[in-house]
């Protein structure tokens, strides 16, 4: 048996690594919230969050020094086809890797991260179908909208859902594409959350308008491997019990 990290415990640390981006953006900004500005902030609160996890973890790790001899697919050269390729945060056990995560900010289409997308699959096509099929992939990114027309809670949620919706739609149409791989839509927060209405200031004369609202959500999406499982079995694991 392969380690592995349960996909419930790799989404809930996803969750908590968001989350510190998202507190630490509300204690800078007086818990208005809004937009991450560089991706390096979201990348270093995640991978934080999976080495306080004691989970061993590499930063911009090169994707084909994680397809170790053993575990690469038969005539595959992971170097040729990946090149200079890396990955933002990988999850690894020594010998192979055990996830990989892809982080975006300010997305609005599939077409933002579909190079990520394409790169955890051209990566997982470079491992035997068992370490394949056991790798977990995530792109997570972040949406964000805002309009100065806009001043409800539920104008901003409704613009962000539409974002969503699109890229949600967009990935349907990609998944056809890869029929190898599985591609699950994960929220990181919940459903409203995210959301802050337009500011209103008082003062004597009654209330005038402040700072625009906006909504600010993080989402991933989880890609596994569809490869199907060989009798060979890896060097370093345990034979079946007789």
């Amino acid at each position: 048996m392969l380690p592995t990290i349960p996909e419930d415990r790799f989404v809930e640390a996803l969750k908590s690594g968001v989350d510190r981006t998202r507190n630490l953006l509300a204690r800078l900004t007086d818990y208005h919230g809004g937009a991450v500005k560089t991706e390096y902030l979201l990348t270093a609160d995640v991978a934080r969050e999976f080495i306080e996890r004691d989970y061993e973890v590499r930063v911009e790790c090169k994707n084909r020094e994680l397809i170790g001899g053993y575990i690469g697919a038969p005539g595959v050269n992971a170097s040729k086809i990946l090149k200079g390729k890396r990955t933002d945060v990988a999850i690894v056990s020594s010998l192979y890797p055990l996830a990989m995560i892809e982080l975006k900010i300010r997305v609005t289409s599939l077409h933002h991260i579909v190079g990520d997308l394409n790169k955890l699959t051209a990566t997982m096509a470079c491992l035997k179908p068992e370490p394949a099929r056991n790798v977990i992939g995530a792109s997570v990114f972040q949406v964000h909208a805002s309009d100065p027309r806009h001043y409800t809670e539920a104008q901003y949620l409704k613009a962000a859902q539409r974002i969503e919706k699109r890229i949600d739609d967009q990935l349907k149409t990609y998944a056809l594409t890869k029929p190898d791989y599985e591609f699950k839509w994960v929220a990181l927060q919940a459903d409203t959350a995210g959301i802050t209405p337009r500011e209103i200031e008082f003062d004597e004369g009654g209330g005038t308008w402040g700072q625009d609202g906006h909504a600010t959500r993080y989402h991933a999406i989880l890609v596994r491997s569809l490869a199907k499982p060989t009798a060979t079995r890896l060097p370093f694991q345990r034979p079946p019990a007789s």
